[in-house]
């Protein structure tokens, strides 16, 4: 099962939506998880409540600091805005989003949608890696010879 890690700041909004996300979408086939590099104590509260209005119940994610277990169990790391420094780790992916801390509630809601349709595509993205590895898987050897040695004898 492959493990996705969402890394934010403080992991009380971003990184918990698109953990949360991630999780209901992929649901099988692969997990994922959330950190922060300064984690605060508590979840934010228009965090959850835009969560809810969409059908989400995300209180029992609770910040959590980023360590060696979790970045080792990672197969992609995801930095989930700018402002985050990777430290002692490379990220796979750095989204572009804003920390909503402090805004209204609007933006959260504007920002959960975003953070959804973008965890959508890195699934469907990796999918789409996945179904080329195994596709790879359904060439037997000998076919695979038989074909390479035709085009080389249409290609002379």
């Amino acid at each position: 099962m492959k493990r996705i890690l969402f890394v934010d700041l403080r992991n009380t909004s971003r990184s918990q939506m698109a953990e949360a996300w991630f999780n209901q979408f992929a649901e099988g086939w692969a997990k994922a998880s959330s950190c922060g590099t300064m984690p605060a104590v508590m979840p934010d509260p228009l965090m959850v409540e835009v969560m809810k209005e969409a059908g989400m119940d995300v209180r029992a994610l609770f910040p959590k600091p980023v360590n060696n277990t979790l970045l080792a169990q990672a197969d992609l790391v995801v930095l989930m805005g700018k402002d985050i420094y990777p430290g002692a780790f490379t990220p796979d992916y750095i989204w572009d989003f804003q920390d909503p801390t402090g805004k209204d509630i609007v933006y959260y809601r504007v920002q959960r949608d975003a953070i959804r349709l973008r965890v959508q595509e890195l699934i469907v993205e990796l999918q789409r890696r996945r179904f080329e590895a195994t596709r790879n898987d359904w060439i037997h050897p000998a076919l695979l010879q038989r074909e390479l040695m035709t085009q080389m004898m249409l290609s002379s």
